[in-house]
């Protein structure tokens, strides 16, 4: 081959591979893209994560929440019957209010389930007066000053239901330690006072709930409670399981 005609075929050679290379990188190019994207994708679809809330947590441990006795059937048979426990959800799911509970309850690593006193307390009622206590967790003067409200003739922070969720928290986690997490007695002492059950545990020498002479009102407390949660949770999942952590809802 002359001179001339060799170094045309090697221009046109390497214009050739040239145009190879460029042919075949970008397919390459998007595949590793596409390898890069639908690594990512496995990655977030194995995340912990749900709502915003890290769902490494198990739930499923304790037996109180789910019991049932004699006590717990007789409140089970109200509010089945009744339309307080849903008009109470329907409240709280108007304002998101259990959004924002199950959050700051999340992080004070406190049951769920607990999210849902205010059914109990004030049917989630950020206004609820009942003459000695105010707002939605029904904070006393003397408690809510205890755990960080302010009380006076200018405001009520009781009545601040994102304030009086972080002293609920507070009041609820301290409880549960007192009470070496025995949530019955735990709710109990939400309701009557600490003190009071812890004279009533000491003169009775029981730390079970259920065999426990109290007063009327915190008697019926408890049972109460557990009664709307199963109620809740049987007959209105979509309105209990709002806003909660999603490996507490699988957990049933």
């Amino acid at each position: 081959m002359s001179l001339p005609g060799r170094n045309i075929f090697l221009r046109n050679f390497d214009y050739a591979s040239l145009l190879l290379n460029q042919q075949f990188r970008k397919p390459i190019n998007i595949k590793y893209q596409w390898l890069l994207l639908v690594s990512i994708l496995i990655f977030a679809g194995c995340s912990t994560k749900s709502s915003g809330l890290i769902g490494s947590r198990q739930y499923n441990k304790s037996g109180v929440w789910k019991q049932s006795n004699s006590r717990i059937n007789k409140y089970v048979n109200v509010y089945s019957k009744n339309k307080h426990v849903k008009t109470c959800l329907d409240r709280a799911t108007s304002s998101r209010y259990l959004y924002y509970i199950h959050r700051v309850f999340y992080q004070y690593q406190l049951p769920p389930e607990l999210a849902h006193l205010p059914i109990l307390e004030s049917c989630f009622d950020t206004k609820a007066d009942s003459g000695h206590a105010k707002g939605m967790w029904q904070f006393t003067k003397a408690t809510a000053s205890d755990y960080g409200l302010e009380v006076d003739w200018l405001s009520d922070d009781r009545l601040n239901w994102r304030k009086s969720t972080h002293s609920a928290a507070r009041y609820l986690k301290i409880l549960g330690k007192k009470f070496d997490n025995n949530w019955e007695l735990a709710l109990a002492g939400y309701n009557g006072g600490p003190n009071y059950m812890a004279r009533q545990i000491k003169s009775q020498g029981t730390r079970n709930f259920w065999k426990l002479k109290l007063r009327k009102e915190t008697h019926e407390y408890v049972p109460k409670f557990l009664a709307m949660l199963k109620v809740a949770r049987s007959r209105y999942p979509e309105l209990y399981y709002q806003g909660s952590p999603r490996a507490w809802a699988r957990s049933g």
